[in-house]
């Protein structure tokens, strides 16, 4: 679609919807190499806005320090399941931000380069992360590592998009080698917790999803490249868990003890994945809705799932019906964004505002379904809050977007990512609270 037949007001609104639903030493590898494939905020109930009453909030730039989320740990003595949760939030950005560069890059998009310097800084934050186990010298080791792999990575994507089969071969090699080093580096790190065959097989899963990811959408294999993107967010956390829990059983004097029981531990981190995937499916709809790319209807698809996912993951506490009550509530809003954005393409402004009061109706109602689960935990005031600050955080992406601020656009989206974790930590410890029997 052409943004500039919209009303300012109403485009915001529209990408506002999708909010609300949230709302360390590395010579080279003597191992057996891995080998590349062939390439191929008041408590009022939120009220709907208006375009005169639209405020855009102050905009902050930061990046993750662990540990983030989760629980209340000292600096000096971080609390293990939130240092997990806050290395889960450091790779979680890696494959977020280089989603985000695949597509730019693919469809020539103008946010291409603010994407790239994003993805860059994500390698310096997870170099910084383990100096204070391995030191200076080797989180900045790891950073330059890093950044080679994802510089390595821009010119496979290039060669593929260009049909440059030498140069893709030659640069495919490249980022395979770099993976060696990657997975050496760690080794001689941590060679206890960090077998050099293990950080092998975990790099080359990584490069070999990535690359069916970009392969997917290169070839505009829409539902492939969403269940690719699934594999590698799956396997990311995965390597993610595998980095911190090695950190953790080498270091255990630097980590307080262990509170959590395992099931806490499961559910803590499922319930962050569901959320994870909740902005990030977001996202990506909102950049293919306002760029008119081809993946609009898979990323709703896949938007509309994730509602089922919630859903279900409340079941064994509140029941089927309310698990089924809360899927319907938030596919209801999935849709009223699709109501809205087909009255504003439309030009049709009683459609628009009727549809937009029903969004803003139903964001009432997700916060009394919340509180009517467990009004204890989650006040209904608190869960107004929660959907006002989404709504907010959204408005800022949409804005920034829309006005083609780049930069802006990243660092809206980075304090949507951080909210949305604290959202969902405030559910999973509403839900660890009220059913102890379940977690121990």
């Amino acid at each position: 679609m052409k943004t500039t037949h919209f009303k300012p007001f109403m485009i915001a609104a529209i990408l506002m919807v999708v909010s609300i639903i949230l709302a360390a030493c590395s010579p080279a590898a003597t191992a057996a190499p891995t080998q590349p494939p062939a390439p191929g905020s008041t408590s009022a109930p939120t009220q709907a806005p208006t375009g005169t009453e639209m405020q855009m909030p102050a905009q902050a730039t930061g990046t993750a320090v662990l540990p983030v989320t989760g629980s209340t740990p000292t600096p000096s003595q971080p609390d293990p399941l939130a240092f997990r949760q806050a290395m889960r939030k450091l790779w979680e950005d890696h494959i977020t931000w280089t989603r985000v560069y695949i597509i730019a890059a693919v469809a020539g998009l103008p946010e291409t380069d603010a994407a790239a310097q994003r993805l860059l800084q994500n390698q310096v934050d997870i170099g910084n992360a383990i100096k204070s186990f391995y030191g200076e010298d080797a989180g900045n080791q790891l950073t330059a590592l890093l950044k080679a792999h994802i510089l390595g990575a821009v010119d496979v994507l290039n060669a593929a998009k260009a049909g440059d089969t030498a140069a893709l071969d030659t640069a495919n090699k490249k980022w395979y080698d770099n993976g060696n080093q990657i997975a050496a580096f760690l080794n001689q790190a941590n060679p206890n917790s960090w077998s050099l065959s293990d950080m092998q097989n975990m790099m080359k899963m990584h490069l070999d999803l990535t690359l069916a990811e970009a392969t997917a959408r290169l070839k505009g294999d829409w539902t492939g490249d969403v269940a690719a993107y699934d594999k590698v967010h799956n396997e990311i956390l995965s390597m993610a868990d595998m980095l911190s829990d090695g950190i953790i059983k080498q270091f255990p004097d630097k980590f307080a003890p262990e509170q959590a029981s395992q099931k806490t531990v499961d559910f803590t981190l499922a319930m962050d994945k569901l959320w994870e995937d909740h902005v990030t499916w977001t996202r990506i709809y909102i950049m293919s809705v306002t760029s008119d790319l081809g993946d609009t209807n898979a990323a709703a698809q896949r938007l509309l799932q994730n509602q089922v996912d919630i859903g279900d993951a409340i079941k064994p506490y509140y029941g089927d019906a309310a698990g089924t009550q809360l899927t319907a509530l938030l596919k209801d809003h999935i849709l009223t964004a699709v109501d809205i954005l087909a009255a504003a393409k439309s030009g049709d402004t009683a459609k628009f505002n009727s549809a937009n009061a029903h969004w803003y109706d139903n964001g009432n109602q997700i916060a009394a379904f919340l509180n009517s689960a467990n009004p204890n935990n989650w006040p209904l005031s608190d869960m107004q809050n929660m959907m006002k600050m989404h709504l907010d955080l959204t408005l800022a992406e949409a804005t920034a977007r829309l006005n083609k601020d780049w930069a802006g656009d990243v660092s809206a989206y980075d304090k949507v990512h951080d909210e949305i974790l604290n959202m969902a930590g405030m559910l999973s410890k509403g839900i660890i609270a009220q059913f102890p029997d379940k977690f121990k």
